[in-house]
């Protein structure tokens, strides 16, 4: 997880109200297979433990086009958010504990154009500037095609838990250790409309 300076400043913040500034250095764009290598090499550097292996992200990126992003600064890779864009046995296999992320079937993953049911957030390297694209994913995943879709993460780091939890993020518990949950604002606010 990247040392966050989301909206010039710390403060807590819930994920679905981050904006990009009017005039961001930084461009976000679907990953490709070409891009996999420099993301790898970044997550290696970044992430404890390391990353899954690229031919097994190049699958789950082939399968569904939105599972990666790369951050992009003056035509260059610094940063990337890859995600499982789960169906809906693929989130009952998450909320029991028995979905494996580190090689994640593709049964469990809805294909290119199908409307996720949930969102596992599989890994995030935003280091500096970089941390300008999650500002811009924030206002993407906000698209009708992803609002609704609750996000799930399990954070390796004390810095991953902190981040998670001023952005919105609250545990899991049931028997995923580990696992946080951000309910977006779609859901809260149709609940809420459903009450009145």
């Amino acid at each position: 997880m990247p040392n966050e300076k989301l909206n010039n400043h710390n403060a807590k913040s819930e994920y679905d109200l981050l904006s990009p500034p009017a005039n961001g250095r930084i461009n976000i764009r679907q990953a490709n297979p070409v891009d996999l290598k420099i993301a790898y090499k970044i997550g290696n550097a970044e992430i404890p433990g390391g990353i899954s292996a690229i031919p097994l992200v190049a699958a789950v990126i082939e399968h569904n086009s939105d599972n990666a992003y790369v951050f992009l600064h003056q035509g260059s890779i610094v940063g990337f958010y890859a995600m499982l864009m789960l169906c809906p046995c693929g989130l009952e296999q998450l909320l029991r504990g028995e979905l494996d992320c580190a090689k994640p079937d593709l049964n469990y993953l809805t294909k290119t154009g199908e409307i996720p049911a949930a969102i596992y957030k599989w890994a995030m390297v935003a280091p500096g500037l970089a941390a300008e694209g999650i500002l811009h994913m924030s206002k993407l995943l906000r698209t009708p095609k992803f609002k609704n879709a609750n996000f799930y993460s399990r954070p390796n780091t004390s810095a991953g838990v902190r981040i998670n939890l001023n952005r919105g993020f609250k545990p899991v518990k049931r028997n995923t250790s580990g696992l946080y949950r951000y309910v977006r604002l779609a859901n809260r606010i149709s609940k809420f409309e459903d009450a009145a």
